[in-house]
């Protein structure tokens, strides 16, 4: 495969400066091109953290579609029912929402959900609502469905990207989704853009599919919902999955996790210090 071309505006430094601490990179593209594990050990390899954007719509779809089973009080998680009285502090919400037609409901549930997302030293970052890890729970086709869905919404975009930009707030961070060198972080240090082959896309969802489960559904039932999020991704009207102005294009198709990240090393590396972006 022919060497990804420079095509950025933006600059930034070698990951062992001090300055680290403030970058902001940003890695955007479809499902199945390696998004998630470049930009975790791209973070690990930088020595910063690591925000997965896509988590947190994918949280906000699991909360609307699983009303809350338990209440959060006095710092402790108690069963519905069978804890203290009062009313609940977070998410609380009682009703199903429904993720096309729900709109401001889910825009005043993206601001107040108790979202926390925790970098763990080996594997995937953790997501968690209200002290109840939903890491798994998140990665099902229902809830990548719903959150595709919910994702369309101008309301509900602006919430998320503030909660999201307010994760990123005075510290470095790699971030990977849709729209995060376009939207959420236009300014970042250095933005990539990964693509790949539909097929090679396919399969690496279907085998994410049966890592997670155990199971996965035929392949060209994988390539029929990759393409039917494609067209919802690309045709939103707020924050459509495009390639960022000044982003670097890596086609992944034949690349390993490890070159990906090399490839973005080099660039990285061969950014001048003083030119490093800082968040404020």
């Amino acid at each position: 495969m022919p060497s990804p071309t420079e095509r950025s505006r933006s600059s930034t430094q070698s990951p062992s400066h001090p300055v680290t601490q403030s970058l902001v990179i940003t890695i955007d593209g479809p499902a199945g091109v390696g998004k998630s594990t470049a930009a975790q050990r791209l973070a690990r390899r930088l020595g910063i953290a690591y925000l997965d954007t896509g988590a947190t719509y994918r949280a906000l779809a699991y909360a609307a579609l699983h009303p809350t089973p338990w209440r959060i009080r006095r710092r402790r998680i108690c069963a519905a029912g069978a804890g203290p009285s009062g009313s609940a502090r977070g998410w609380d919400h009682r009703e199903r929402l429904n993720p096309v037609t729900d709109v401001q409901r889910l825009a005043a549930l993206a601001r107040r959900l108790p979202l926390r997302l925790r970098c763990a030293p080996a594997g995937s970052p953790r997501v968690s609502l209200g002290g109840l890890d939903i890491t798994r729970q998140i990665r099902t086709e229902e809830i990548s469905e719903a959150a595709a869905q919910l994702s369309q919404h101008p309301e509900v975009r602006e919430a998320m990207v503030e909660r999201q930009r307010a994760l990123a707030n005075r510290h470095g961070m790699v971030v990977e989704g849709r729209d995060t060198g376009s939207v959420v972080f236009p300014d970042a240090a250095c933005k990539f853009f990964l693509d790949a082959t539909p097929a090679i896309r396919a399969r690496r969802r279907q085998r994410e599919l049966k890592a997670l489960y155990g199971t996965c559904p035929p392949l060209v039932q994988v390539r029929e919902q990759l393409h039917f999020r494609d067209g919802l991704d690309r045709s939103r009207r707020i924050g459509p999955l495009i390639t960022p102005p000044g982003a670097i294009v890596i086609d992944t198709s034949h690349l390993t996790a490890s070159q990906v990240v090399g490839v973005m090393l080099r660039h990285i590396n061969s950014r001048p210090r003083s030119t490093v972006h800082c968040l404020r």
